[in-house]
């Protein structure tokens, strides 16, 4: 007799028997489809909410990646088709964690992140994934779609060089830019080092580049999580992380980009940037970021 539904259930009744005090918090069940293309796929934890994501294909082995594993759950549970886990800590307003799931056929889609954040008034106790692997023809007619688009917006933007930024409202006068030498403790124990970081400022939107190197005799690197906050305190929402690959073996440079929202602190004000390395390594704290 097949078990997992068995677990299923008793992880999901497990969850939505939790309770908060005087019932402020609520769970909620969700199911998520994939691709995920302007779906929501964050999920809301909260610290001692059991949250189960279940799914109808077999995870890959190692397939799960999930930041701040030691220093948020108190609890982390995986098999097959099921990924669990507890929060020992709530997350602060802003913070977010990243969770990758790798599938184990390698059809499309081969992984998906989910954003893990904050509840505020409810919590997800039970996300069902569904997964729509897609055919070699129906990949092809995508492609096709998406280089009409993108030759659509080539085409009215300026080849999407300096001319494009201008036309799109994202480079504007008001630009500052602003080199600046980031500070990391002296027993770091990241095995990362900062060579240069530059700040980017309009009124509305703010960038930070920092080129990393990983140094000679550590394990490789791969991001996590990134926080951003003055020194006060006061967390600044982070929307989007690139970095130019994916991963730096010992010796290799990268370069980190950090888009946030629109300024609210003082030009020239210093802010504080965490990184965190998704296999669990000390983080790399950096004081002195200036944009």
């Amino acid at each position: 007799m097949n078990q997992l539904p068995i677990l299923l259930l008793l992880l999901a009744g497990a969850a939505v028997a939790q309770s908060q005090p005087g019932g402020e918090r609520k769970l909620r069940q969700r199911t998520i489809s994939l691709p995920a293309a302007g779906e929501d796929v964050t999920v809301r934890i909260a610290r001692g909410t059991l949250t189960t994501l279940t799914f109808d294909s077999n995870l890959g082995m190692k397939g799960v990646q999930l930041g701040g594993r030691e220093s948020h759950f108190e609890r982390v549970d995986e098999n097959e088709r099921l990924v669990s886990f507890k929060p020992k800590v709530d997350l602060v307003p802003g913070e977010r964690l990243l969770l990758t799931v790798r599938f184990a056929d390698g059809a499309a889609p081969s992984e998906v992140t989910f954003e893990l954040i904050a509840a505020e008034g409810e919590a997800d106790a039970s996300v069902e994934v569904v997964r729509r692997t897609r055919s070699v023809e129906a990949l092809q007619v995508e492609l096709r779609e998406l280089r009409a688009k993108y030759a659509a917006l080539r085409d009215s933007s300026g080849d999407g060089g300096p001319e494009g930024m201008v036309l799109s409202g994202w480079l504007t006068q008001d630009i500052r830019v602003r080199r600046f030498d980031a500070r990391v403790p002296p027993d770091n124990s990241s095995g990362l080092k900062v060579e240069d970081g530059v700040g980017y400022r309009t009124g509305k939107w703010a960038l930070v580049a920092v080129r990393l190197r990983s140094q000679l005799g550590t394990r490789r690197w791969t991001l996590g999580e990134v926080k951003l906050s003055s020194v006060r305190g006061a967390p600044v929402k982070v929307l989007s992380v690139r970095m130019d690959r994916p991963q730096l073996a010992p010796g290799e440079e990268g370069l980190l980009l950090v888009r946030t929202e629109a300024p609210w602190w003082e030009l020239g004000e210093e802010l504080r940037l965490e990184l965190k390395d998704k296999e669990g390594s000390g983080p790399l704290p950096l004081s002195g970021v200036v944009f």
